[in-house]
């Protein structure tokens, strides 16, 4: 039985899947293009990586990335399936988007005109809504979490970092902050209490990102940034980009 590791070439049977290839890697899982075999239809599967699988609270928290985005329905999040486990592998299927990472279109087609922008950031924006009124704050908002089909629709994926506010427990672990620090917001550098502002932090960060191609926030390294973050005001949108209307910036 396949585990989900090492897919390259070929169909390999998982479970009720066959995986088709890989289509990336995050944080916690590798995300595999599939067919749910008894449906006959396109998912994405996300498996928990071989070396986590092991740490039985990493395995709680993956799970708990569907639960939470299950719990979500929303034209501009990514649609869970189903969650399970094949041997000691947990799954998630999901939606398969047919399109890039924000992060390949910006890299490969550098900084968008701030309408383009703009009209990405209020799909983002409604899809975040819709969870902050389920008490769910993503964590994590950054171009990597947010996929662009041909239709420029936004999707917003990868809730394994979510808080659920009103969870009795947290499962974070003291000291650690999760998330990327570039699009952290201030009071997540500083470890403090995280809510739904910082979610719009990020996405601000995003918007900074797509309109210059940088970063309101550049240094060597993540403890200077980081100091960066909680203690110095951002670079000014107009001054890399001088012809964007005020009221944009």
């Amino acid at each position: 039985m396949a585990n989900g590791d090492n897919v390259s070439a070929g169909r390999v049977k998982f479970g009720p899947y066959e995986l088709i290839r890989p289509l990336g890697k995050g944080g916690m899982g590798v995300v595999y293009l599939a067919r749910e075999v008894a449906l006959d239809r396109e998912v994405a599967l996300k498996v928990l990586r071989e070396e986590l699988r092991a740490q039985a609270h990493l395995v709680t928290r993956f799970q708990r990335e569907a639960r939470a985005a299950a719990s979500l329905t929303h034209a501009n999040i990514v649609h869970i399936h189903s969650i399970g486990m094949v041997g000691d592998t947990p799954y998630i299927a999901m939606d398969y988007i047919n399109g890039r990472p924000l992060s390949s279109v910006l890299q490969e087609e550098g900084k968008m005109d701030w309408r383009r922008a703009l009209a990405i950031g209020e799909q983002v924006a409604d899809a975040l809504a819709c969870a902050h009124e389920a008490k769910i704050v993503h964590r994590d908002i950054k171009p990597a979490n947010i996929l662009i089909d041909n239709q420029e629709q936004a999707f917003v994926t990868d809730f394994g970092v979510a808080k659920i506010l009103t969870a009795d427990t947290q499962l974070t672990v003291d000291g650690t902050r999760i998330g990327t620090p570039h699009y952290m917001s201030p009071e997540r550098c500083r470890n403090e209490e995280t809510t739904s502002s910082s979610d719009v932090y990020s996405l601000g960060v995003v918007l900074f990102q797509l309109m210059t191609a940088r970063l309101p926030y550049e240094a060597q390294n993540s403890v200077d940034l980081i100091n960066k973050v909680i203690f110095s005001p951002p670079s000014r949108l107009r001054d890399f980009v001088p012809d964007m209307p005020e009221e944009v910036e």
